[in-house]
């Protein structure tokens, strides 16, 4: 496995995972997006103190506008940039995004945290969708919203990491009950308060998901799959957040069975679904009544059969990473 590949199957499980349904002309183009975002937001997440931070991020900036300026975390985008000139500009505008993404952001209403998630999470989905085949511009919205729902994920996810940094991604409308700041939210005094607010937060984030994951005709045919398990598996990260209304104090991860039997469930929704829409043929043109409906079977199995087989090899490649020794790791970012 390479360094990349390697990269985003330990920091990225549920991607890595939905890559195994990515048409495979666009496998090593997905990977190299991600371990561009991976590293941006690794240096992003530096302390502001970090003399080089900002040095850093302003150099991809200045890298990705010119191929003058070298810089070796974009590098391997370059063929990229010459295939889809039109990712230059969201890429250059998720750095920017990351570039302020400081303690000192303040996000005051609704429309602040929709602003930060698109600069951070929405240019992301601007990006991808030229890779995976979106060619017409009404397509866009519904790509940077499932980048701006899977942001409000994280944002839940790591409220508590956050917290611990004094970063608070939620908007202080949403807490003007406890009549406090930012700086002075703290988890064993306002946690009901914070509660509350995640599950608004979630809530926009399903709206996000549903609003993104209609647009997935736009993308090539090939590739809507992968994207939707993507999708559901980043949206169950939310669902776990929040128990017995208290914050989960563990990092939230959502298990590989979980994922495997979403997909599955997935698969029989959509081939039956396609199935029923006249795919297949319709009662009137065959002679005996039961044929389309076995037609949807036969189609069925042959597809949950596909599935199946790139789980179990998911399942293996998943369980070969997890005891890797972490020195084979070692020099992948």
């Amino acid at each position: 496995m390479s360094g990349a590949k390697l990269r985003m199957a330990r920091a990225g499980k549920t991607f890595f995972f939905a890559t195994r349904w990515l048409h495979r002309s666009v496998v090593d183009d997905t990977i190299a997006v991600y371990n561009f975002c991976r590293t941006v937001d690794d240096i992003a997440d530096a302390e502001p103190a970090h003399h080089d931070r900002n040095e850093q991020l302003l150099t991809l900036i200045e890298s990705l506008r010119s191929d003058i300026h070298k810089h070796e975390s974009v590098e391997p985008l370059r063929a990229l940039l010459t295939r889809f000139p039109e990712i230059r500009a969201p890429l250059i505008a998720l750095v920017k995004g990351c570039l302020e993404d400081l303690p000192s952001l303040t996000i005051t209403t609704e429309r602040d945290l929709a602003r930060y998630a698109h600069g951070v999470a929405g240019n992301v989905g601007l990006v991808m969708y030229p890779i995976l085949g979106g060619t017409i511009p009404m397509g866009k919205t519904h790509a940077a919203s499932l980048g701006i729902a899977m942001q409000y994920t994280n944002i839940a996810r790591d409220i508590l990491e956050d917290l611990s940094r004094n970063r608070v991604y939620l908007p202080s409308t949403w807490l003007a009950d406890i009549n406090t700041s930012h700086s002075n939210l703290t988890l064993k005094t306002h946690e009901p308060v914070i509660v509350c607010a995640v599950q608004r937060l979630l809530k926009k984030a399903q709206q996000y998901y549903e609003y993104g994951l209609s647009g997935l005709g736009y993308l090539d045919h090939r590739n809507r799959f992968a994207i939707k398990v993507a999708a559901r598996c980043y949206e169950a990260i939310g669902k776990r957040v929040i128990q017995n209304d208290t914050l989960v104090r563990e990092r939230v991860v959502v298990p590989f069975a979980t994922k495997a039997l979403m997909a599955l469930s997935i698969a029989v929704s959509d081939t039956f679904s396609s199935g029923l829409k006249g795919r297949l043929p319709s009662l009137s043109s065959v002679s005996i009544g039961e044929a389309p409906v076995l037609a949807v079977e036969d189609k069925a199995q042959s597809i949950i059969s596909a599935h199946i087989g790139a789980l179990a090899h998911a399942s293996s490649v998943d369980k070969g990473i997890e005891t890797m020794p972490l020195e084979q790791n070692v020099g992948t970012h």
